[in-house]
């Protein structure tokens, strides 16, 4: 059979499934952007002040340790509903004394968790321990 008796036997088909063809490829095409538009979505961003500092230790004589400044301030992001209701105290701010390398006292980094969201920022980023003897 010829190229050209190709072509033209059962043209309407031919043409029906090149039409139904480019349909589904601007259907994908476009959901792909709405995905993409929906990922990109933007985040509420809220700052929770006056969050109590915890003492993550063994909690061997951890009582006697004194934390300057007792309180941060934690900076989290995600979803608008979910940010907007956090509180306080949904929020845990700690210091790591457990580590291996943590000296008797001195300088520590803040860790931060809350449900749901993404701690963003710590202010003070640390947080000044002294044990008391």
């Amino acid at each position: 059979m010829a190229w050209r008796d190709l072509l033209i036997q059962n043209r309407a088909q031919k043409l029906g499934s090149l039409a139904l063809a480019a349909l589904i490829w601007l259907t994908v095409r476009s959901n792909l952007g709405l995905d993409r538009l929906v990922t990109n979505e933007v985040f509420r961003v809220r700052v929770l002040e006056n969050i109590p500092v915890g003492v993550l230790a063994t909690g061997q004589g951890e009582s006697q340790v004194q934390i300057h400044p007792s309180v941060v301030h934690v900076e989290v992001e995600g979803d608008p509903d979910v940010v907007q209701r956090l509180t306080p105290s949904d929020i845990q701010a700690y210091v790591n004394l457990l580590s291996p390398e943590a000296p008797r006292q001195g300088m520590f980094r803040v860790n931060a968790r809350a449900p749901g969201v993404r701690v963003a920022a710590v202010l003070p980023e640390s947080v000044r321990i002294e044990r008391s003897r």
